[in-house]
Parts: structure tokens; sequence; C-alpha cells
């Protein structure tokens, strides 16, 4: 947080307001109005279906992450823009996600149309998105086994 400069504390009087105080400094933070930056580092090549996605599919992946580098700022911007996720557990069918990723990042779902998905993890001080598969057809989650 920028300090008040000691020149505004002593006006006196009504007047303009002196420059240094209506500029923000070169030297501070302003990360803040940064969105996030989308990073396909640690994409997943074996489970990606990025060639299989339906029209509506892809557009709507694209809208998304359109979204996320244009107007999301932090994690509570993703339900600020309507964007569904959901996180995952290192469970199941879920667990090919979770190679090369380190202990203790949890990835996330967002949904796209139908079973559609983009599985991502975020780190929120840096406003990175890692995106680590991009899905046509969900997960089998719920399959019984014998």
């Amino acid at each position: 947080m920028v300090d008040i400069p000691n020149e505004v504390t002593q006006m006196q009087n009504d007047g303009d307001i002196p420059k240094t105080v209506a500029e923000l400094p070169q030297d501070s933070d302003v990360s803040e109005v940064e969105p996030y930056k989308i990073s396909f580092s640690k994409y997943n090549n074996k489970l990606c279906e990025i060639s299989e996605l339906g029209k509506n599919k892809g557009n709507k992946a694209l809208t998304i992450l359109k979204e996320i580098g244009t107007k999301v700022f932090s994690r509570a911007d993703f339900q600020k823009h309507n964007i569904q996720t959901k996180g995952i557990s290192y469970d199941g069918a879920y667990k090919p996600l979770y190679s090369k990723i380190a202990d203790g990042i949890e990835i996330k779902e967002l949904f796209l149309q139908g079973t559609g998905r983009i599985f991502y993890f975020d780190i929120e001080p840096e406003r990175m998105l890692y995106i680590v598969a991009i899905k046509e057809n969900h997960f089998e989650t719920e399959k019984v086994r014998r």
C-alpha cells in the first residue's frame, strides 16, 4: 500500500492535488491490475483431446480462456464472471492429471459444454493459470469395479 505523502496532509487551502500524489510512482507494485496469465508449460499431451473438441466446446474453451486472460484478476473473479470451476481429488481416474505436478497442488476443472473440461491449477499470488489438460469427454469417474 502506498503511504499518503506529507504534502497532502499539510495542505492548508483548497487547490490542485500535487502531481506527486496524483500519479503512481514507477517503482510501485501495480500487479493487482494485471489479469491472470495462461500457461501450457504443465500441459499433459497424453491426455490431450483438443483436436476432438466439437465446434461448440472449442468455442466455449476459447471464450473462457479469453475471459480469464482479460478479466480475471483473482480467484473471486471466476465466480463474478460465471466461470464454473470445481476442485478434483487425486483419486481414481483423475490420477493421471497429477503426474508431473508438485505435491500439494489442487487441480480444478472448468466446465465446457456437456462433458468437455479444461483441467488446470492456478497460483493466485502470481496470477498464473496452468492448463493441465483439455478433454472432449470427462474422465470415467463413476465406474463400478468388480
